[in-house]
């Protein structure tokens, strides 16, 4: 058995009865034990556990540092790789959270687990976690759980919770408090054991009365006995329930104890989690494991944590009364223990434990510093939830006199997904009469990194303008005091920053020229040497031109950022969205849509890891123009009308002109031009791809005039215009001129736009005209033979039935491209290197297609895909 977390103490009582529920239990995924504190839910499971040693258990004792869901979820991970090591190979999807395990580590828990051998996952006291997001999403982990795993929740309170479909169709177990309940003869052995003494039955069962069969007023009274002669006279003097019960036997159990014993147990009190060497330093006792083992054999509410019982932790009501009990007898000693126990764990590195000690202590000018001078490793780690618990648990009045903390906490917000909190947060800094220079400077900088948060970009645009003017501006930076928040913000990374987000923000608003320029810019400033801004610049740029059609340097730059994020172990962190996105146009581009749907799978987890709004409604874009190049038109036209409802919000506006031009062009392509042309005039913009669109649409209703009138609108042509543009341009002309007979002008028009496809190998751009420009290359014979035929293979597929179709479970995109991977004997790591995606993944991408195929190895995997026209 493997077992990590509880083990049953040395006095309890067995309870075969419980026990054999929760083995019926294993045919059922999930089982919920609902019992308030002392009911004996830990030691239930602890004795189970033990009477299982043919299971495999992951105990998680959760404390509230569990809200985090980057700090669960590492627990997690951490708990199963002590079953099977390779699970710590799915820690970089903990990044991609949403707020919860997020879809991401879902996915691959589920497909992962049917792997391991039958394991019992424990998790306890879940009432500590309020995150709905985190609750929500352990439903879901019940759901995918194969047969060999089995998911046991224990709680104090019915949580806010859909159980449900699993009552509804019987795949729950659930234990209560009239289950716990412990009768008179589990009561008799109980009190035997831990008073030392036989009581007769009548004794007994007034006290299970009195009690109710409270497990911890059992164990106290039991505790209380020893210090009575008469048992029957302690039983009529005894009266109370629940918390007053736990108070009254406490103070009875703590009265009897020798000075130097009361004394410790008030000292150690103050620990949530106690090992022999943090209680050495606490307290001076020279042989502090001998006093722990001590303490859980003479049933001192000692839990062990861990079966070589290294670690304990008191029971919770018996460590809340010693802490009230420090706090009456000697108010000023808790804070120096807290204070001790923070330097301890500070010595070991041990940051998390060492701030939750000073929080308590009150220390809030120390828990400001560590948080401030440690941001930046939170920060990449992705555990920005537990940073801003930090931080608000410092008191507001606090707080407030300190800009660089306020700064700090609308960065983590913003970086959390919480832009507007962030917003306020930083807009409040920068207009402080108060604020330095510095930390204005710093302010509206941090501002200006929301652009990919912010509904308007132009107010970016402003706001990197503005940092930069003050950059420049002011004559000695040096001397401006910025404030140091998680050591990004000197002047060189607050220029990098503003440039990187200037230049994005050109991106959303159009100006194309514009945003190169700046990024390349930010791309060469001395700030991107930090990966992260490294990362995130190399993407955009990536991004902008893969949108503009230069297909061949987009790739380069977005695998140049993947390949950075790999090298910092960061491949999982919301700034590779930008360089996954940028190879997902770049595959739509070259007609390769099963590629593009690996790329586009990837790019959205990561926009929507932090809910970058503007990132995600160009990833909503690119799901049409898949859903449209897979031939789904009415799938992406679905994807189009409710993409506002869904983001609840309006696109930018390069979005929003290629969001009508693709509507345009699926009612063309379906036959219904006069629709097309009308959706194409709809919006007020007159963007390049909204003309091409009515250019089209005019000439397939043959009217000539119009669609003339609509060519000669375009702007003219230069060598700097991008690409697709200057094709489309073209594109039209070669049909124009075809449509008045001029066969040479035509031929000419072809050419250049053959030459430019073919340069940058952008062959759905000609895809899209749709059966136009399938007869206009048929008809007209020219150069760039290889890439020609591409187009009209292309063109042909795209409205033929798939071959895929055949298999009774169709492969998925994402498989498909794996697929294509498979006949270049690739090993694992390299398709996992190829793709930027873990080794588990292709795993299990490579088991799914087995299975569908029917095949038994690759071997034959790669026979059955080409048997079936799939390779």
């Amino acid at each position: 058995m493997t077992a990590t977390g509880v083990v049953p103490p040395v006095h309890a009582v067995d309870r075969p009865v419980l026990r054999h529920r929760l083995d019926q239990a294993l045919s059922q995924p999930l089982a919920l034990i609902v019992a308030p504190a002392g009911a004996g839910k830990s030691v239930l499971l602890a004795q189970w556990a033990t009477s299982r040693p043919d299971l495999h258990y992951i105990w998680l004792h959760v404390d509230s540092r569990d809200d985090d869901p980057v700090h669960f979820s590492q627990r997690l991970l951490q708990g199963i790789s002590a079953v099977r090591p390779d699970f710590a190979d799915l820690r970089p999807l903990v990044a991609l959270h949403g707020g919860g395990l997020g879809t991401p580590l879902l996915e691959e828990l589920g497909a992962q687990m049917a792997h391991l051998p039958d394991v019992v996952i424990v998790i306890d006291d879940l009432h500590q976690i309020s995150n709905a997001t985190l609750l929500a999403d352990l439903c879901r982990l019940a759901e995918v759980l194969p047969g060999n795993v089995h998911l046991v929740l224990s709680t104090r309170v019915d949580l806010p919770l859909a159980w449900s479909r699993h009552r509804m169709h019987l795949t729950m177990t659930e234990i209560r408090q009239a289950d716990l309940v412990f009768d008179v003869a589990e009561s008799t052995v109980l009190l035997e054991r831990i008073a030392g003494r036989t009581m007769s039955t009548d004794s007994v069962t007034a006290l299970v009365n009195r009690t109710e069969g409270w497990a911890a007023g059992l164990h106290l009274a039991a505790m209380t006995l020893r210090q009575y002669d008469d048992a029957d006279e302690f039983v009529i003097e005894f009266s109370g329930s629940d918390r007053l019960v736990a108070d009254y036997l406490t103070e009875e159990v703590l009265q009897v104890q020798s000075d130097r014993r009361r004394e410790f147990l008030l000292r150690v009190s103050v620990l949530d989690e106690l090992t022999a060497d943090l209680v050495a330093h606490l307290t001076g006792e020279p042989h502090a494991q001998f006093v722990l083992e001590e303490l859980e054999r003479e049933s001192m509410f000692l839990v062990p944590l861990d079966t070589h019982r290294t670690r304990f932790r008191f029971h919770h009501l018996f460590r809340d009364l010693m802490r009230y009990r420090l706090r009456v007898e000697d108010p000023s000693a808790e804070a120096p223990l807290l204070r001790r126990a923070a330097d301890w764990h500070l010595q070991r590195g041990e940051v998390s434990q060492a701030i939750e000690f000073l929080l308590r202590a009150r220390e809030w000018e120390r828990v400001l510093e560590i948080v401030l001078s440690r941001g930046s490793d939170v920060f990449e780690r992705g555990q920005m939830a537990t940073v801003i618990r930090w931080i608000e648990g410092v008191p507001e009045a606090i707080r407030a006199r300190r800009h660089n903390v306020s700064l700090l906490l609308a960065f983590l917000k913003g970086a959390d997904g919480q832009a507007a909190a962030g917003e306020d947060l930083a807009r409040k800094v920068m207009t402080d009469p108060t604020a330095t220079d510095g930390e204005g400077l710093c302010a509206t900088a941090l501002l200006s990194l929301l652009a990919q948060w912010r509904p308007r970009p132009e107010t970016t645009v402003e706001l990197a303008v503005r940092s930069l003017d003050m950059l420049d501006s002011l004559q000695d930076v040096d001397q401006l005091q910025i404030p140091a928040v998680m050591g990004l913000t000197d002047a060189q990374s607050l220029r990098t920053i503003s440039l990187i987000s200037g230049g994005r923000a050109h991106f959303l608003v159009g100006n194309m020229d514009d945003a190169r320029d700046w990024l390349e810019r930010g791309l060469g400033s001395v700030g991107a040497a930090y990966s992260v801004w490294k990362v995130s610049c190399l993407g955009s740029l990536a991004l902008l031109e893969a949108w503009c059609g230069r297909a061949h340097r987009a790739e380069a730059l977005a695998r140049e950022a993947l390949a950075v994020a790999r090298g910092v172990d960061t491949l999982a962190h919301p700034s590779t969205a930008d360089g996954y996105l940028a190879l997902t146009f770049v595959a739509l581009h070259r007609s390769q849509p099963n590629k593009a749907a690996l790329y586009l799978h990837e790019a959205i987890l990561r926009a929507c890891a932090n809910q970058r709004l503007q990132l995600m409604w160009i990833c909503q874009f690119a799901r049409a123009l898949l859903q449209a190049a897979e031939g789904l038109t009415d799938e992406a036209t679905t994807t189009i009308l409710s993409a506002t409802l869904e983001l609840d919000s309006q696109p930018p506006s390069i979005v929003s002109d290629r969001l009508f031009a693709l509507r345009s062009r699926l009612l063309r392509l379906s036959g219904s031009p006069e629709q097309a042309m009308r959706v194409a005039g709809e919006p007020d913009s007159r963007s390049h791809f909204l003309t091409f669109e009515l250019a089209l649409d005019a000439l397939a209703l043959r009217e000539l005039e119009r669609a003339r009138k609509v060519f000669d609108a375009l702007p003219v042509l230069s060598e700097a215009t991008d690409p697709v543009v200057r094709i489309e341009h073209h594109i039209l002309a070669a049909l124009l001129s075809e449509a008045d007979d001029r066969i040479d002008d035509a031929r000419a028009h072809l050419g250049e736009a053959m030459t430019l496809g073919d340069r940058h190998w952008l062959v759905e751009v000609f895809v899209n005209v749709g059966p136009p420009m399938v007869r206009l290359l048929s008809g007209i014979p020219g150069e760039h033979q290889e890439f020609r035929a591409a187009v009209l293979e292309r063109s042909g597929a795209l409205f033929s039935s798939s071959l895929v179709g055949s298999l009774a479970d169709p492969l998925t995109d994402r498989e498909l491209e794996i697929l294509s991977y498979l006949p270049s004997r690739l090993t694992n790591i390299e398709l996992a290197n190829k793709c930027y995606v873990s080794v588990n993944t292709i795993k299990t991408h490579m088991a799914h297609i087995f299975q569908k195929l029917g095949a038994a190895n690759r071997n034959d995997a790669i026979a059955q895909a080409r048997q079936m026209g799939l390779l």
